[in-house]
């Protein structure tokens, strides 16, 4: 077994999820930088991560087989960022946050390339080496959307810009001034949570409601009949919203994305409100959700067309004492798409 496919093994029991906030906490020291030099032994072009495998000099004159993971294809392709800037067999310069297990793994944030450029690999790093530096394209670091089409209204590709908090805090059921929105249930979910043990996101999992809107991949909303289909990137993941003024859920069995009704508020802002969801968990990091849940949506679209503000409220007495309401947006680039996720789950690689 080579060292990449060992790596892609130990993934299918870590937290690297997309761009997954879930990740750096989980398996790496993120208050803690470490840096190599070495020669590329093997790369793995994949979702959820890109994976890169490195003969490393030691310092007592020996060689160290490293593996190291980085944000995923997706986002490269989002952030429009070539991947011919690393190849098998080149001498490369890195840096990012070691492994928590002690194990040499990296989770790369630098790359100081052949061609003396350097690469970063997400929003807000700082160059190390070089001011000649391969990055995300300028327009997505900005995140500002485009005003170009206004008539498009919400039927568009939407993106999410990297510089906006995520839609849930990560921990957010550890943060003191939201323990009291949880009940007893809920806090002991929480105190209980074994990320290793228990998290749900390992080996291409996919994410349920509501935890899937805050991926931070490109989707699209469109109209197919009298319904309306948001189609999100990450595992090609399809919620239809139903138009329909008598649509129920009654029949319906709890289900990964539940069941949404939806109606037009006014002629920018769709109101949809989804139940039935049978994921279990509201955050994938302790905080549950049961089938009883009820969570409303706003999906609102500025004049311009350029942006997309959302706000998402939840309501589930056996976990919150009270609603709970969280809100984020998105920003509209006209060349942006939906891609191709296939995810690659470890076992299909060992």
């Amino acid at each position: 077994m080579t060292a990449l496919r060992s790596a892609l093994l130990a993934c299918s029991i870590m937290p690297l999820a997309a761009l997954a906030h879930h990740a750096i906490g989980g398996n790496y020291v993120a208050n803690s930088v470490v840096e190599v030099e070495g020669v590329v032994t093997d790369i793995l072009w994949r979702n959820p991560h890109v994976q890169v495998s490195m003969r490393v000099d030691g310092d007592d004159g020996t060689t160290q087989d490293w593996d190291m993971s980085t944000t995923s294809l997706s986002n490269m392709r989002r952030w429009q960022m070539d991947r011919d800037f690393i190849a098998v067999g080149d001498r490369i310069r890195v840096a990012g946050n070691p492994a928590r297990d002690g194990a040499r793994g990296m989770y790369l944030r630098n790359i100081l390339t052949t061609r003396g450029e350097e690469v970063l690999l997400g929003p807000n790093i700082e160059p190390r080496w070089s001011d000649r530096l391969v990055e995300m394209s300028e327009s997505r670091q900005l995140g500002r959307g485009d005003t170009s089409a206004p008539e498009l209204g919400i039927f568009r590709v939407w993106s999410h810009p990297d510089t906006t908090p995520m839609l849930i805090p990560r921990n957010w059921g550890r943060i003191p001034e939201n323990r009291p929105k949880l009940t007893a249930m809920a806090r002991e979910s929480v105190d209980g949570f074994v990320w290793e043990r228990d998290n749900p996101l390992g080996n291409c999992a996919r994410k349920g409601m509501p935890t899937i809107m805050e991926a931070p991949y490109p989707f699209e909303i469109r109209q197919e009949g009298d319904d309306i289909v948001w189609h999100n990137e990450e595992f090609d993941t399809i919620r239809r919203i139903h138009m329909d003024p008598a649509a129920s859920a009654d029949s319906e069995a709890p289900s990964l994305l539940g069941y949404s009704v939806g109606r037009w508020e006014d002629d920018r802002t769709l109101v949809a409100e989804t139940t039935k969801m049978g994921w279990g968990h509201f955050d994938g990091l302790g905080v549950p959700l049961t089938a009883d849940a009820v969570m409303v949506e706003r999906f609102t679209v500025t004049p311009e067309g350029d942006r997309l503000d959302y706000q998402m409220t939840v309501t589930d007495a056996a976990v919150f004492t009270e609603p709970v309401t969280f809100e984020k947006h998105w920003v509209w680039f006209p060349d942006a798409e939906v891609g191709a996720y296939e995810c690659l789950r470890a076992a299909e690689d060992v």
